[in-house]
């Protein structure tokens, strides 16, 4: 918004900016997300092949993913009630949950990838509202320790799977892209620990580059060195909480073809959930898909359609596992209300 030359804009005008961005953004992912699904679905040979990989499926690999899913869903939980005991936050572990599968339901149907963080923080405010800072606090380490093991799992297959992306030369040269971009985060994240751990965060200048950030970091650093345990336990459970979310998707690949490998699958999923969680489409809508579609086509030999109807599919299992929030939802706004 341009500014008047003379007279300060009004306060309500201020308040106006960051509202009128973030529609306008809304409003860019909703036509990137459109835009993608009639490029991934208009072309008639692939939606014949995903016609065709529906009819010769074998639905009870359906089975495996959504228990795999589950697993992944329940160690989140686990993980998320580890951080609040960390904070002091004592929540009973059937109010943890609801409030776990509520955030999920949220996530299947608000943009971005956070907005069932922001309502499970939400209501744990609500419940505990003499300590709302942990309730924030505990979400914010669950976010930055999956991070972590994220970009540390990516730097490892793109090191130890070098040849088979290099297979490929676009996704060679992307996953080259993608590798340097982690490490670069790797580094930012470790360099913040030991300014954190040396106590020299206080110390930066005023204009150090990204020193507000290095900052916020500082704070969830610093809670993880004082609960050292906890915080190692929850950096644990967190690599075999994504590896069953991987394998979501490789259950989900099996009953569609055969072409896929646990080790093929775990090797593209950083980079899939990594690109899918930027604020790029709806939730990763679209992206996701083309995503799939070409590093299975281009690593694995999947006829392209497959791909697509793979991260449909697994976005469903885990639509399911969301379900139970929509109901946990309902029963709070019941009780609210007195119904």
């Amino acid at each position: 918004m341009s500014q008047m030359p003379v007279y300060p804009p009004a306060e309500s005008s201020r308040r106006e900016v960051p509202k009128l961005g973030q529609h306008l953004l809304t409003v860019l992912q909703v036509l990137v997300t459109v835009g993608l699904l009639w490029w991934l679905f208009h072309d008639p040979l692939r939606r014949i092949t995903i016609w065709k990989a529906l009819q010769t499926a074998d639905w009870r690999w359906m089975i495996a993913a959504l228990a795999s899913a589950g697993v992944c869903e329940f160690l989140g939980i686990l993980r998320w009630q580890l951080f609040l005991k960390m904070l002091h936050l004592r929540v009973r572990f059937g109010e943890v949950t609801r409030l776990f599968f509520i955030g999920a339901f949220f996530n299947q149907f608000l943009p971005g990838t956070t907005g069932g963080d922001v309502v499970r923080v939400i209501y744990l405010m609500r419940d505990h509202p003499e300590n709302k800072t942990a309730g924030f606090l505990s979400v914010a380490i669950d976010r930055l320790l999956a991070v972590l093991v994220l970009v540390a799992m990516g730097l490892g297959f793109a090191w130890t799977r070098g040849e088979w992306f290099a297979s490929s030369f676009a996704v060679g040269n992307a996953m080259k892209v993608f590798a340097i971009v982690l490490f670069v985060i790797g580094v930012g994240l470790i360099t913040s620990f030991f300014l954190t751990s040396r106590h020299l965060v206080g110390r930066l200048p005023a204009r150090f580059p990204l020193r507000e950030q290095i900052v916020k970091l500082s704070t969830l650093w610093r809670l993880c060195i004082e609960n050292r345990t906890e915080a190692l336990l929850g950096a644990l459970y967190t690599v075999p909480m994504l590896l069953a979310y991987f394998a979501a998707f490789y259950f989900v690949a099996l009953a569609f073809t055969v072409k896929v490998t646990f080790l093929d699958m775990t090797s593209i999923m950083p980079l899939v959930t990594a690109i899918s969680s930027l604020p790029i489409s709806l939730n990763g809508i679209g992206v996701r898909e083309a995503l799939f579609e070409q590093l299975l086509s281009e690593l694995c030999g999947v006829p392209q359609g497959t791909g697509v109807l793979i991260s449909i599919t697994g976005m469903f299992v885990y639509m399911v596992w969301g379900l139970p929030g929509g109901l946990f939802y309902l029963e709070r706004i019941r009780r609210r209300y007195g119904k």
